[in-house]
């Protein structure tokens, strides 16, 4: 059976950790379902911008997932030649200057190709899957990469092939020792053996002990858990700040800061909890590596530690491997220099102290380090759900509070005096003389309006100035040439989309709309007794003419109108726009501005500002 020797690039990296997150994700069916049912939620509340939010935070904590898995792997896999064998029904793997370990090719239940990869899957439990990774180029053809993916689905089945490695490292390297030199060599000279039963609760305190003594936990005790709460902290605060500030943005910002903050508290108390109770839930789960459970027969020999695992998956781990042993009240921990993996010598299969004393001399002999184990305290394990809590339940008031305000917005401001509403149009370019100003007042005295036209402000007063053509009482103001206003449900469908473009061009005098001519409708798609159909609204610009399609409900406007000029004004770059807000009813007033006039309008007036945009047809 062929040999193969490799290096994995870093773009070869990069696609097995893409794909085997993503392998991970799929079988993790509650995170599916609770996403589900997030986006449901949202849906049957019509919750568009909170969806929106909740996508976005989802997509970014996946990249960073990806990017942070990334960067370990790269460090982890990259420069190390690696060797893959299948002899006899095992896959035997040998890692440069690390691993040698042996693992039955039954124990492989997962197969998964991507464009550079084959993916041999190992499942450690219901919800855990150890991928080993091997490039598709160290293959001469796709009938040896089949053959070699038979050898693992059906090890009695020797495929044919190669005699000599394919080595297709980064540099060219010659094949490595065989296997079984490999093996006979480890094996000699051995100091001493032992045979120990692995059962549940062993498990549980090896991994217990395991975790909390792992080097890389280092950060993760004090440093760590303050960077991530300061994290937390700032980008919480940051991000509300920025929605208070931003109004239009406010909901999809607060809800990227929930979230984003939700899952550092939850990432964080997953760092910071007892490992014990963490392991057990994943027992319970069906997680855990249970198919390690069984007899473990271990040696130390000149060359390493070697351990097997019920007579089926074998480990050897060289010296040079070694980054420091650990010694806790029941075993010695070997930790590689990953800082991670790890192997374990239990003191209850040992003959004596003088041997545990004598196998950690061998080990400072091999330039090992030897630690102290040390048990750590943690954290009540209620107190971060609290924190959760508390978290969830400030965010929701605060966001009570975000649409309250939102709300009050929708409806402007209350009772403004008629003259500040005057002062204020007037600031704006509104052309309102003084004698109109008093007659408005009076008008305003002697039918006792002054509640309804300052509780609803503005709206009565652009009215009146949008119809001072049509009454002698507003004589001054500009017929109209500031404001235009229509109503949605129209006077005569067959002529309200003329009428409406043409009060529109009333506001531009002296733009490119001037141009813009021969406005008609065409209602022969039109069904009056149904209400339904479409009217063509063309005209003519430079000669040209274009038409726009305009959707029929009975007598009704289709709002569409109020973006062809938008579209036409874009096209030639021009920096104004039609802009609306509501009249409190059905009705709407339009105005020819830029964007900056209009926001500032929006921020004195508390009238919402809107624009649409007809792009085609132009």
């Amino acid at each position: 059976m062929n040999k193969y020797s490799f290096r994995l690039t870093k773009e070869e990296v990069r696609e097995f950790c893409i794909r085997a997150i993503w392998e991970q994700m799929l079988i993790r069916r509650f995170m599916w379902l609770l996403a589900l049912a997030s986006l449901a939620l949202t849906y049957v509340l019509e919750a568009w911008i909170e969806m929106l939010g909740i996508v976005i935070v989802a997509l970014l904590a996946f990249a960073a997932f990806i990017v942070w898995n990334n960067s370990v792997m790269k460090e982890r896999l990259c420069g190390k030649t690696r060797t893959m064998e299948v002899e006899e029904g095992m896959l035997k793997l040998v890692t440069e200057g690390e691993l040698y370990s042996e693992i039955p090719c039954s124990s492989f239940t997962e197969v998964r190709m991507t464009r550079h990869l084959l993916m041999l899957g190992l499942r450690q439990g219901s919800k855990l899957i150890a991928w080993y990774p091997i490039p598709l180029r160290v293959f001469a053809d796709e009938r040896e990469r089949d053959s070699f993916v038979e050898s693992i689905r059906n090890p009695q089945v020797r495929a044919g092939g190669r005699d000599a490695v394919s080595d297709m490292g980064e540099h060219g390297e010659a094949s490595v020792t065989g296997f079984g030199a490999q093996a006979a060599e480890r094996s000699e000279q051995e100091y001493f053996r032992l045979s120990f039963q692995i059962g549940e609760e062993e498990w549980v305190r090896m991994m217990t002990a395991a975790t909390e003594n792992l080097p890389a936990r280092i950060l993760e005790e004090k440093k760590g858990r303050s960077v991530w709460i300061a994290l937390a902290a700032v980008c919480s605060v940051l991000l509300c700040g920025a929605a208070w500030v931003f109004p239009s943005a406010a909901r999809l910002i607060y809800i990227m800061s929930y979230t984003g903050t939700i899952i550092c508290l939850v990432l964080l108390w997953n760092l910071t909890r007892n490992p014990e109770k963490k392991i057990r839930a994943q027992i319970r789960r069906g997680i855990a590596q249970s198919n390690t459970w069984g007899v473990w027969n271990a040696s130390v020999t000149e060359m390493g530690i070697s351990q097997n695992v019920s007579g089926k998956n074998s480990v050897i781990m060289p010296w040079e491997s070694l980054l420091c042993v650990v010694e806790t009240d029941a075993e010695l921990l070997f930790y590689q220099k990953d800082k991670k993996h790890f192997g374990v010598l239990p003191k209850a299969g040992m003959e004596s102290r003088e041997q545990i004393e004598c196998l950690k001399g061998l080990c400072r002999e091999k330039h090992v380090e030897v630690l102290v184990g040390k048990r750590k305290k943690y954290v009540p394990g209620w107190l971060f759900p609290l924190l959760i809590a508390i978290v969830m339940v400030g965010y929701v008031a605060a966001y009570v509070v975000l649409i309250h305000r939102d709300s009050g917005k929708d409806t402007a401001p209350d009772y403004v005096p008629l003259d500040r509403q005057i002062s204020v149009l007037r600031s704006f370019g509104f052309t309102i003389p003084e004698e109109m100003e008093e007659t408005l007042s009076a008008y305003v005295e002697k039918y006792e309006l002054a509640s309804f036209v300052e509780s609803y402000p503005y709206t009565w007063l652009l009215s009146n100035l949008a119809w001072a053509e049509e009454e002698d009482w507003t004589e001054g103001a500009q017929d109209g040439t500031e404001v235009f206003w229509f109503d949605f449900e129209g006077w005569d469908i067959y002529t309200d989309y003329i009428r409406v473009l043409e009060g529109m061009q009333k506001l531009s005098v002296g733009s490119i709309l001037d141009d813009v001519g021969n406005i008609q409708e065409d209602t022969g798609n039109m069904n009056w007794e149904r209400g339904t159909g479409t009217i063509t609204v063309s005209l003519e610009w430079n000669g040209q003419e274009h038409s726009w399609k305009m959707d029929v409900e009975n007598d009704w406007i289709d709002a569409e109108v109020l973006g062809i000029y938008n579209g036409l004004l874009e096209k030639e770059g021009i920096s104004e726009r039609f802009y609306m807000t509501g009249d409190d009813g059905q009705g709407v007033f339009v105005f020819y501005c830029t964007g900056e006039w209009a926001s500032e309008f929006e921020d004195a007036t508390g009238l919402d500002m809107e624009t649409y945009m007809v792009k085609k047809g132009w």
